[in-house]
């Protein structure tokens, strides 16, 4: 009988020195970076707490049932994503000094939602084949393209909410559900702007992205005219040209706001030796040399749009004219 009594308490006593485990939400968390994983790329998962010391804790680390980090202090692992909405279950094990284990289950899912942008006030000629560029304080337009999945389905654009920011500022106006554009102006007030989207699904999962958009300064142009061809683009006039009989001057105000709600609001002055002159509907001049002279004569022009205070340039040409 006595026998019985001490192996009963021998078991009772081991069993009061096994390790108890917690699941409490707040006993440790994780951060990662980036925040809102894309797919195929690395995100860093980093275990922290306030309840225990991770450093001197035995981490253990799984990645979809595979173990593939352990060591004390072991608190940070690099995980790679897989494709639009494929979950990827982390479990976290963390065994302190004194005999405590704490676990967390944590699922790591990628979304992506990218940026596009548009000028539509910059102008451009018919048929250019670049990109128009905004300039100082131009107003653009951003469309949020969202590619998110959840329980297997791709999720529209129109069930996301989305929440945009202009250089960290959130902007409540451009926001909302099914609000994938916004319409934004460029801040005069910093050399760039940054343009930040964060899009939400309904059950939670987020993701988001943020480019900078640094202005252009108005850039203007100088071409000959042909009242049949138009302008000719093959060649820009740069400082100087040479006529040796009746010319026209084409001024193309590249990436000037002059579309749509900005139409009417610039304005060019000419001068010709100094002297201000009127060219055809405020970009086109033409100029007839007498026969049988020779000369040079200095073309400068200025221009600006009154809605865009920083959008003004100025170009000057020297035209010089044998007509012997």
């Amino acid at each position: 009988m006595m026998k019985l009594r001490t192996s009963l308490f021998i078991l009772f006593t081991i069993s009061l020195l096994l390790p108890t485990f917690s699941f409490a939400d707040d006993d440790a968390t994780v951060k990662l970076e980036p925040k809102n994983p894309t797919p195929y790329s690395s995100v860093t998962v980093t275990l922290v707490s306030y309840t225990f010391n991770v450093n001197t804790s035995l981490i253990v680390w799984s990645v979809k049932g595979k173990e593939v980090g352990r060591g004390v202090g072991e608190k940070k692992i690099v995980v790679k994503t897989s494709g639009i909405g494929e979950a990827i279950p982390v479990h976290i094990s963390a065994t302190t000094a004194d005999g405590g284990v704490y676990v967390l289950d944590i699922t790591i899912i990628p979304q992506s939602v990218t940026i596009l942008y548009e000028t539509p006030e910059s102008y451009t000629p018919l048929f250019y084949e670049g990109h128009s560029l905004p300039g100082e304080g131009a107003l653009i337009n951003f469309v949020a393209v969202a590619n998110m999945s959840e329980r297997g389905a791709i999720i529209p654009p129109s069930s996301l909410s989305y929440s945009w920011y202009v250089n960290g500022e959130y902007i409540e106006s451009q926001s909302g559900i099914g609000r994938q554009l916004a319409k934004i102006k460029l801040d005069t007030l910093n050399p760039y702007t940054t343009i930040k989207v964060v899009a939400y699904s309904p059950l939670g999962s987020t993701s988001e992205n943020s480019i900078d958009i640094y202005p252009h300064e108005v850039m203007p142009l100088l071409y000959t005219y042909d009242d049949i061809l138009g302008g000719n683009y093959s060649s820009v006039l740069l400082r100087r040209f040479e006529a040796t009989d009746d010319f026209t001057i084409l001024l193309e105000p590249f990436f000037l706001s002059t579309k749509n709600n900005q139409q009417g609001k610039d304005s060019y002055s000419w001068y010709l030796d100094g002297l201000p002159i009127t060219p055809i509907g405020g970009r086109l001049l033409s100029l007839r040399p007498k026969s049988n002279s020779y000369g040079s004569r200095s073309l400068s022009i200025t221009m600006e749009n009154s809605a865009r205070i920083l959008q003004n340039a100025k170009v000057d040409l020297d035209l010089v004219f044998d007509t012997r």
